[in-house]
């Protein structure tokens, strides 16, 4: 991984900052092109747990360790019900820089296109912690071509860890799944990413994390609502609302919503509802909240709440008698969590 002093990470967020001011439904609302169907490489940055049955939770626990990535349990790799997905070809080939899997990249058992990323250190690993990022709008593609997975360079987490302006400690696999539309996003299809992502990568399977940015929170609500917090040991939705069913089947899982407080778009007091109907579903952990004073639904948002060293929002203190969360690295935050 190349490492880059603070200024030219400053230098490279301006630089892009056209692009991603250009954000629309949570992230960047351009789109590739092209006929190009190889991997693609982003130049510019330089014993297992069985799943518990779908629809239930299991708890997840805080860590009694200062956050680290580090963990005794075996990768999800090992796990055998997981065979049909194996791939043979471009996983984790070039580790420290965001790379782009069009359809079939990896082999005939990848049916979806996805960005990745893992350390650069990932062989020394036998398990890592996972983020699986689920997208807003301006990433909807079928995922045919390298070139229309690049549309996540630019801003969300993906576009972060293209800066290097993320996890400063480069903790966690990456992993974010293409999906073609609305009714692309099912609940089905991203357990189905989840068990492909299992099968091909060296994941701690008590570390597994989802966020997700505007309309990714419905990919995110379709999953949850399916299956519980089987995979998530948390949450992070940034940006967008997701829809609780009744009754709450993931509540084991701890939520941070991050949103800014004159998003109009997704709305504080629709996260008002998920905490609410949360803490009366008796959730272990009680949800936290934070809102960004006078932040819309732009780059302020969902760029900054991946970036702790550039977050400058001001914030919120209570909303509607809620008292809010500061914000702090939300990476160590997600740490803090593992499943049982």
């Amino acid at each position: 991984m190349i490492i880059r002093k603070s200024s030219a990470k400053f230098t490279r967020v301006l630089a892009g900052a056209l692009l991603a001011g250009l954000i629309l439904s949570g992230c960047d609302s351009g789109s590739g092109s092209g006929a190009d169907a190889t991997l693609g490489t982003d130049t510019a940055a330089s014993p297992v747990s069985e799943p518990t049955t779908p629809g239930t939770s299991s708890t997840t626990t805080p860590s009694a360790t200062t956050p680290s990535g580090t963990s005794s349990a075996g990768s999800t790799m090992d796990d055998k019900s997981l065979a049909s997905y194996v791939c043979s070809a471009n996983i984790a080939a070039t580790p420290g820089s965001l790379q782009y899997l069009p359809i079939g990249a990896a082999g005939a058992p990848q049916k979806r296109g996805y960005v990745e990323y893992v350390p650069q250190d990932y062989q020394k690993k036998s398990a890592w912690p996972c983020i699986i990022n689920l997208h807003g709008d301006g990433e909807l593609g079928d995922g045919t071509t390298a070139e229309k997975l690049k549309v996540f360079s630019y801003s969300c987490l993906p576009g972060m860890i293209n800066k290097d302006t993320w996890d400063d400690k480069h903790r966690f696999i990456v992993l974010s799944p293409q999906f073609a539309s609305y009714a692309d996003r099912t609940g089905d299809n991203v357990r189905e990413f989840v068990r492909f992502a299992k099968a091909n990568y060296r994941i701690d399977p008590t570390r597994i994390y989802f966020t997700a940015v505007s309309g990714g929170g419905v990919a995110l609500a379709n999953y949850l609502n399916k299956y519980g917090n089987e995979d998530a040991a948390a949450i992070l939705p940034v940006s967008c609302y997701v829809s609780p069913a009744s009754p709450i089947i993931w509540k084991n899982a701890p939520v941070w919503f991050l949103c800014g407080a004159a998003d109009t778009t997704v709305g504080p007091a629709n996260l008002v509802k998920n905490y609410n109907a949360l803490v009366a579903a008796k959730a272990p952990v009680t949800p936290r909240i934070t809102l960004y004073t006078g932040v819309g639904h732009d780059a302020n948002s969902v760029n900054k709440s991946y970036s702790p060293a550039l977050m400058d929002n001001k914030l919120e203190t209570t909303y509607q008698g809620i008292a809010l969360t500061p914000y702090s690295n939300v990476y160590d935050w997600l740490l803090q969590y593992q499943k049982k």
